[in-house]
């Protein structure tokens, strides 16, 4: 009897696994200098990914994620004097691999040290790394509830030579992507609370 009581007083922790089949994560890059007009705006999208939230009651207390960079597809190319073609996505594909070194640094991981609820989401501080730099970096969710279902959706601005990424360019730095580029996140799942 006195075990059951001791339970009783222990705070429910559950966790919810998300990857793909729950939404996108995607990236957005923007291009910049003499010769930006020559230059696409990117969505890639990446492909294998997964994330851990652990709840501590009805409130989310913990968030995890992580990608393969080796999952990296370039979905769309806005701009440019020409539309990409197939080549040119496994180029750009190529030449980002190697900007990010994912030979060594394969993914990229976000491990949260605090979650903060706000109205219509939470702030959820942690570490960044990319590239075998970890940086401190705030994910903002944005959720909206519906008939037991929360549509998620996360935005972050990422500088890339803060992760000692330098940001490709071409025609002798006229054509250069923007260092800083953005991570959307778009998520449908079971409403936990």
């Amino acid at each position: 009897m006195r075990i059951r009581a001791i339970c009783a007083m222990i705070p429910r922790m559950d966790t919810m696994t998300i990857g793909p089949e729950h939404g996108d994560l995607t990236l957005h890059t923007g291009v910049e200098g003499r010769a930006a007009k020559a230059g696409h705006n990117l969505t890639i999208r990446l492909a294998d990914w997964s994330g851990t939230a652990t709840f501590d009651g009805d409130e989310p207390s913990s968030l995890s994620f992580r990608t393969a960079l080796s999952s990296l597809e370039v979905v769309s190319g806005e701009g440019g004097v020409k539309a990409l073609s197939d080549k040119d996505k496994r180029t750009i594909k190529d030449s980002a691999l190697e900007s990010l070194s994912a030979k060594r640094h394969p993914e990229v991981t976000f491990e949260s040290s605090k979650v903060s609820p706000r109205s219509g989401g939470y702030d959820v501080d942690g570490e960044l790394s990319i590239a075998g730099v970890s940086q401190p970096c705030t994910l903002d969710l944005n959720v909206q509830r519906s008939g037991g279902n929360a549509t998620v959706e996360a935005a972050v601005p990422v500088v890339q030579t803060k992760f000692g990424v330098k940001p490709y360019s071409a025609m002798m730095g006229g054509l250069k992507v923007k260092d800083q580029v953005d991570v959307r996140l778009s998520l449908s799942v079971p409403d936990p609370t």
